[in-house]
């Protein structure tokens, strides 16, 4: 028995070195040692071109009909605003209000698609502290819909690119710009815009839209600055659950009636999530995050062989986290009687379930179907399937790095899962190298901005990210 106790204290000696030595190892990534990059802008002006750009309304509704009109002097703006990029451009317009500009480089090897939408969700101008569509300039900031979301990215590439061409420059590889106009209502114009190059026999080395950026704490609790690029994306179901049941007075109710069984179907449903998963890309992500935080996370997360269980139960409490683990339904949609005193036949609910790439929406919904029971009938409106992780360990992923560096020094870059969407699951269902990374520092608040009010993005954190996308643009004409 002594002997047993022995090698057992033996083994837990061991294995507490183990775990120790691990988190000592684990420690944040050097950098290359930049010099700082800080280029010369002409800030006054660039900033007064992103206003013009957020003037526009360009309000794609999901529903009812497009004002075009803002549509319509979209690019006549652009061309205005910046006369020496669309002098360079090959212009294609793509889907009727879809821009397709192709930057010729010095030769025709590894193309780059760099990509932004310009429409904009709508605005109850009411609840503004400011005019949502002047490109006011108020308290060091950018106000408008699309400021963040994501006219910056568009009026930061040709701010860069235009500055750029004055100094005489030209890429090394062609650059596409791919502008679309219908984002956010999950339009056709970005699939007419793949489709376009694949005819043309474009085989883009990476793609880069918006997703993550440069944001403070995104875990842990660390108090520290990360760039969260974004090497896949969830896929969409917009599932509608139906139950049907006899129609009557609400006077005379019944257990099977159909809005009480849909509260059944609906609570079957709430208790069977999806089951979690920690993959490669979230445990790259938490051991990037770690490196930053205490020695306890770090014994934590450097030996997540042991401990994901627990790191699963840590992220489980906070929404965002939780969803990077799973599979998610969320309730969006109800519908029953118009009448307050009528039971209905029929009751409905529409569910958001965003499906992990590890998922399927075949799976996602047949997972659906098993837990709300032979009383409802799942079908969908909508799908599309999630995007495959794109590499990490590449030259394309690297310069990204390379370049977020240099304009953002110390501050690291680790990739993550999106739990939202973008138009570049398109590109990803094609092509391997796309990542998802807006070129600015984003505050909690700016970020609050995007779809609800108060939209603005700070004057300091614009520039910033005209100087990315300037650098990016450079790096992208070094040698190979």
């Amino acid at each position: 028995m002594r002997i047993f106790f022995c090698a057992l204290a033996a083994a837990l000696i061991l294995l507490a070195a183990v775990l120790v030595v691990r988190a000592l190892r684990l420690k944040p990534r050097k950098t290359a040692g930049h010099e700082p990059y800080a280029p010369v802008l002409d800030e006054e002006g660039a900033v007064a071109r992103f206003g013009e750009t957020i003037r526009l309304a360009t309000v794609w509704p999901r529903y009812g009909e497009v004002d075009r009109a803002p549509f319509d002097a979209f690019l006549p703006l652009l061309q205005k605003l910046y006369p020496r990029m669309f002098a360079t451009f090959d212009v294609q317009i793509v889907n009727e209000y879809g821009l397709l500009c192709r930057w010729k480089g010095m030769d025709g090897e590894k193309p780059v698609v760099l990509m932004s939408h310009y429409d904009v969700v709508s605005a109850d101008a009411d609840k503004w502290s400011h005019p949502p569509f002047s490109g006011e300039v108020y308290d060091g900031c950018v106000w408008g819909r699309g400021t963040v979301d994501t006219k910056c990215i568009l009026a930061a590439l040709l701010e860069a690119g235009e500055a750029l061409l004055a100094e005489g420059f030209t890429p090394r590889h062609d650059v596409w710009f791919s502008f679309t106009n219908n984002e956010e209502t999950g339009g056709d114009t970005t699939p007419a815009i793949v489709e376009t190059l694949r005819r043309n026999g474009v085989e883009p080395w990476f793609v880069l839209d918006e997703g993550g950026a440069v944001v403070e704490s995104p875990a842990l609790g660390v108090r520290q600055e990360f760039a969260m690029v974004g090497v896949s994306e969830k896929g969409v179901v917009d599932a509608i659950l139906k139950v049907n049941g006899v129609p009557g007075h609400s006077s005379t109710p019944r257990a099977s009636d159909s809005t009480y069984r849909l509260v059944d179907v609906l609570e079957r449903i709430r208790r069977s999530p999806f089951p979690t998963v920690l993959s490669a890309v979230t445990r790259q992500m938490l051991s990037g995050i770690a490196a930053y935080a205490s020695f306890g996370f770090r014994l934590i997360f450097a030996n997540l062989w042991l401990f994901s269980g627990l790191v699963k139960k840590i992220m489980l409490k906070n929404g965002e986290t939780a969803a990077m683990l799973r599979t998610t339904a969320a309730l969006t949609k109800l519908q029953g009687s118009r009448e307050i005193n009528s039971i209905p036949n029929t009751a409905e609910v529409g569910m958001s379930v965003r499906v992990a790439p590890w998922d399927s929406t075949d799976s996602a919904l047949a997972r659906l179907r098993d837990a709300a029971g032979e009383h409802a009938q799942v079908s969908f409106d909508y799908r599309f399937e999630p995007s495959p992780f794109s590499p990490t360990d590449c030259d394309a992923f690297r310069m990204l790095c390379d370049t977020i560096d240099a304009v953002y020094p110390g501050v690291p870059a680790v990739p993550y899962v999106m739990n939202g969407g973008t138009d570049s699951k398109h590109f990803a269902a094609v092509w391997p190298n796309v990542y998802r990374f807006a070129g600015f520092r984003f505050t909690a608040e700016e970020r609050a901005g995007m779809h609800g009010n108060d939209e603005r993005l700070s004057v300091k954190s614009y520039l910033d990210g005209v100087r990315f996308y300037r650098k990016l643009l450079e790096n992208l004409s070094k040698g190979e």
